[in-house]
């Protein structure tokens, strides 16, 4: 999210706004078998290529041809985070349900680059590489989003939502081995499942 070393650049932020937004409202549009199908299968398919481009040096060499100024430097030669967000999109939408789905994934979408730039752009103290001023960002880039949202008639407001916003900037903030697109939906989503469940 907001790493001090700087490597990620802007666009890679933006794409990542942009692409992880669509995926995730496509779901208001098309129907769930529809969606699960696209999803699943988008995530088979991005996943294959990764697989198969850590193996074949010409193929990973056209890839990052292509799109290798919105790769993190680990990507180059590993699966992208891109791949682990249709698998998290997923999994987020078959265990848990479009009601909690829809704003972990927004969350990501929108929570996620606002804390990565402003956090890297603030003074003060990092821990594990990130500042903590970028997790707030996130968590207030996550409930604007949803708030805005809500106004467009797109799902309500609860403190299950408000609470799950926080978890997310949480676990995107923890040094968790596996990558974040993943982590945080799945956790979150976990999370807000729990607390819907306890009346929140």
């Amino acid at each position: 999210m907001n790493r001090s070393d700087g490597a990620i650049p802007v666009g890679r932020r933006i794409f990542h706004l942009i692409a992880a937004s669509f995926t995730t409202l496509l779901a208001l549009v098309v129907p769930e078998p529809t969606y699960m199908t696209l999803v699943g299968g988008g995530a088979l398919l991005f996943l294959a290529v990764d697989l198969v481009r850590r193996r074949d040096g010409f193929l990973n060499r056209a890839y990052l041809g292509v799109f290798g100024s919105i790769l993190k430097p680990s990507e180059s030669t590993d699966i992208t985070g891109a791949t682990y967000l249709l698998i998290a999109a997923f999994f987020a939408f078959y265990f848990y349900g479009i009601e909690v789905a829809l704003p972990v994934l927004m969350f990501v979408a929108v929570g996620d680059p606002a804390g990565a730039l402003i956090g890297h752009h603030s003074p003060g103290p990092r821990i594990w590489g990130k500042s903590p001023v970028g997790a707030v960002a996130f968590v207030a880039a996550s409930l604007a989003i949803w708030t805005i949202l809500v106004a467009a008639g797109v799902g309500v407001w609860s403190w299950a939502v408000a609470l799950t916003a926080v978890v997310a900037a949480v676990v995107e903030f923890l040094p968790f081995p596996l990558d974040d697109n993943l982590t945080v939906p799945l956790i979150a989503g976990g999370v807000m499942t729990l607390l819907l469940a306890a009346g929140l």
